[in-house]
């Protein structure tokens, strides 16, 4: 008998730990914000071509190796993918405002709109030869209490993939031809690559 009330009792303690971890996941503030920059070896005109088609970012930023496809315009506002894959959840990537070859601006939805991101890339001369590339993303995890603990970390986590993907970017930037628009194509499953 006393090791049932024990029981009750420990179990009652644990039930409100877990509820005072819900209020305070809902607590939490949903929204965050990121921002990385890197200065790269080539013009803006050479690197625009990659941001502003959702067909070239497959080439530089994390994406599902199946269930995506691309709509809209190959590149510039409207330019998009949808995805629906086992680890990156259901979710649309869409370019919403372009201004060549300095400025890109884009919104993500997964799962329904329950997470929103928008983002914008900014393409800045140094000089002749090289350009300063800053990437920054705003997100809302909305009223999921256990997402209120993750977007406390974002700062870190998704700074790092923006970090990443610009490195990827600039290696593709500065180790190939460069890129016009109408060359980019299907990439291949698999390759380097949102958010």
């Amino acid at each position: 008998m006393k090791g049932i009330r024990v029981a009750g009792i420990i179990l009652g303690v644990m039930a409100l730990l877990l509820i005072g971890l819900l209020v305070l996941g809902f607590l939490l503030p949903s929204g965050w914000s990121v921002e990385r920059s890197t200065t790269m070896e080539a013009q803006a005109e050479e690197i625009f071509p990659l941001i502003s088609s959702a067909r070239a970012w497959t080439l530089w930023t994390p994406s599902p190796d199946t269930g995506f496809e691309y709509f809209g315009p190959q590149d510039g506002e409207g330019s998009g993918r949808n995805w629906d894959d086992e680890l990156y959840g259901e979710g649309t990537f869409v370019i919403t405002a372009v201004d060549p070859p300095q400025e890109l601006r884009y919104e993500v939805e997964v799962e329904g709109g329950s997470i929103r991101i928008t983002g914008h890339i900014t393409l800045d001369p140094v000089d002749e030869q090289r350009t300063r590339v800053t990437w920054s993303e705003d997100g809302d995890f909305g009223w999921n209490p256990l997402l209120g603990y993750l977007a406390r970390r974002m700062e870190d986590l998704q700074g790092s993939q923006l970090e990443q993907s610009l490195e990827a970017l600039d290696r593709l930037v500065t180790e190939s031809e460069p890129l016009e628009t109408d060359e980019v194509g299907e990439p291949p499953t698999g390759s380097p690559g949102s958010s």
